[in-house]
């Protein structure tokens, strides 16, 4: 059945600002600010090219409107004067490019920071954030004053620099919204207990700042806290209604707070649209436009969100990150070659947390925009690229883009390498669309000619004679020499992955990184009795922290036994023997499950032929399919 799209180009009025679609760029926190809150050139790039591609309006990632509520390094500021001329650059950039641009302006509360602001955090209760741990001080009366005051002449400054929209951040936990929840406000005065009281606050900042500005003011919620003692709906719909009659002019609806993390930056595992329910009982009991995010990544979706009026905008995050040109290729037709976000918060919220800017697995050139432009060679070649893996597929689409000719060759009868072992694991579906998009552009790329159930060797190299050979082989599981290791109780990860008929009663995992989870929860869900054996002392280290956290709890809820600090020394019938500082136990299985790790396949053969050749990806060493698939990128930019 065909989907209409016209809806989503409808213009819509927020507070007698036009845009021009029902498409906006969520806040999201990318790491490309200048330390102390400044714009950088980086950033202006990477927001120019989405609203280059027609996204209708971009909302910046918080604006700090304190020294002491920044969360990060990375993160605007609009506290003092000094601020204005980055964001008017900012803002200047949007407006050429065809965009519209708002700033979301927040104090980060108890989730603040100590160790970037180097001042305590403060908040509506002495609690520590769950998170952050920190030590915040409960903010007298005279600090409402003062920070109501602060977010009013933050607001002014913005409205200064150029901003279309002020955004008030009512979500996640911040300070704001660190007051409407009862899950982090236990004050028993005027601002504390009820409803009212807990609104107080923060509807003081709110009308304040509309009472200070020309500019529409809109909020950002929190619709369900996903906390037993949280923020729920039936409390936000009342927060709505009131807000409205105060005068903002749309609410945007997110959800969490970092007592509950996954639910403010969802991972894969949770499900895509999960907000839509939310956001359609916020619209029914308000007029002003509602627009909604949450794991929101294909353009059918969109439509159906929009044509039903469940919601008058989507709100697009870490999906305008995987492809800017998603609004454009939707306008043109051209939806099918969207490359779709697949939440897996590698390369994005996972480089954050660690002080670096947010990029993507499936686009690396994401973030890089200052410092990455596709051109086309200056002297054409013939490309052989063996491997059809990630690092493959990536090094052949941007060798052939850049107008050379491609020779992809794949020992299997499929592309896509270990893709589709990684899209098999419970939860996990969504990385099938990794391989879906980059099987999908090299087929459509008439200069590379693919050749499936093919083993490259020496002899195909030198009759296809290319003047570029591009290695990416892959890797395959590494097997510890031990004792009983070859016993037919044995079997790889990969094996029983993808081989649902393998139900044994009691299973022994060796391996706790993501592929000896991945087993485990795998195993368990077939109705295995299951144990992760892990020889560090603790599982998952190789995970970021949002999936770790999600991954753990349903370790934990598929009773998945683990231990930790034993190492494997010998596989026996009846299971496996364990040593731990010199002395031995053992541990019962019907089967032992090996995940402990890859090691790059053996490509001395294929090397020496070519004059000018790379080894990429898991051949080279073995890595994330995100590394692996930016390295094949950069190579085929070199090429």
């Amino acid at each position: 059945m065909s989907v209409d799209f016209s809806k989503i180009f409808e213009p819509i009025s927020i507070g007698g600002v036009t845009l021009k679609n029902r498409i906006m760029m969520s806040p999201m926190e990318v790491g490309m600010g200048e330390s102390g809150g400044f714009v950088s050139e980086r950033l202006i790039e990477y927001m120019k090219e989405r609203a280059a591609n027609d996204v209708a309006i971009i909302i910046t990632g918080s604006v700090g409107v304190s020294p002491e509520g920044r969360g990060l390094a990375t993160q605007l500021s609009c506290y003092d004067d000094k601020f204005i001329p980055g964001l008017k650059k900012l803002t200047d950039a949007v407006h050429e490019a065809g965009g519209k641009i708002g700033a979301q302006i927040y104090h980060a509360g108890r989730q603040a920071s100590e160790q970037i602001t180097g001042l305590q955090p403060i908040a509506p209760s002495p609690i520590p954030c769950p998170i952050m741990q920190g030590n915040p001080r409960e903010m007298t009366e005279e600090d409402i004053r003062i920070v109501r005051q602060k977010f009013v002449d933050g607001a002014k400054r913005l409205e200064k620099a150029g901003f279309d929209i002020i955004e008030v951040h009512l979500a996640h936990g911040y300070l704001l919204h660190g007051f409407l929840s009862p899950f982090s406000n236990k004050r028993t005065d005027q601002y504390g207990g009820n409803l009212e009281n807990r609104l107080r606050f923060p509807r003081q900042v709110v009308k304040s700042i509309i009472e200070s500005v020309k500019v529409p003011v809109t909020i950002r919620i929190s619709a369900e806290e996903f906390i037993e003692d949280g923020l729920h709906i039936d409390e936000v719909i009342e927060i709505c209604r009131i807000l409205e009659q105060d005068g903002i002019k749309a609410i945007s609806v997110s959800a969490g707070s970092y007592g509950s993390l996954p639910w403010v930056i969802q991972p894969m595992m949770i499900e895509r649209g999960f907000l839509v329910p939310y956001a359609e009982k916020i619209k029914n009991a308000v007029k002003i436009p509602v627009i909604v995010a949450g794991r929101i990544n294909q353009p059918e979706m969109v439509a159906e969100i929009i044509n039903s009026g469940k919601s008058d905008m989507v709100a697009l995050g870490r999906p305008l990150i995987t492809d800017p040109e998603f609004v454009r290729k939707i306008k043109e037709g051209k939806q099918d070659r969207i490359a779709k976000c697949i939440a897996c918060n590698q390369r994005c919220i996972d480089n954050v947390f660690i002080v670096k800017h947010a990029s993507c697995l499936i686009n690396p050139r994401a973030g890089n925009e200052i410092d990455i432009a596709i051109q086309k060679a200056a002297v054409k070649k013939k490309v052989m690229v063996i491997g059809a893996g990630p690092a493959g597929m990536a090094a052949a689409k941007t060798c052939a883009e850049r107008g050379h000719d491609v020779i992809l060759v794949e020992a299997m009868g499929e592309l896509g390498g270990k893709i589709p072992l990684a899209s098999a694991a419970p939860g996990k579906s969504e990385f099938a669309l990794t391989g879906e998009y980059y099987t999908r552009e090299v087929r459509a790329l008439d200069n590379i000619n693919i050749k499936t159930d093919v083993k490259a060797d020496s002899d195909l190299i030198k009759k296809e004679a290319p003047d570029t050979l591009i290695i990416a082989a892959g890797s395959q599981p590494v097997i510890p020499p031990v004792e009983g290791i070859e016993g037919e109780n044995v079997f790889t990860a990969e094996e029983i992955m993808l081989d649902k008929s393998f139900v044994p009663n009691k299973v022994v995992v060796v391996g706790g990184g993501l592929v000896g989870c991945d087993a485990a929860l795998e195993l368990a869900s077939r109705g295995c009795e299951v144990t992760i054996v892990e020889m560090m002392p603790e599982i998952a280290r190789d995970i970021g922290l949002i999936v770790k956290m999600v991954l753990l709890k349903e370790l934990e809820e598929a009773q998945v036994k683990v231990i930790t600090g034993k190492r494997l020394k010998k596989v026996t019938q009846e299971g496996i023997i364990l040593e731990e500082e010199g002395k031995e136990s053992q541990l019962a299985g019907d089967a032992v499950v090996l995940a402990v790790g890859y090691r790059s396949r053996n490509v001395e053969s294929l090397k020496g032929i070519v004059k000018e050749e790379y080894v990429i990806g898991d051949a080279r060493e073995v890595a994330k399919a995100s590394d692996a698939i930016e390295e094949g990128f950069l190579i085929g930019l070199k090429v």
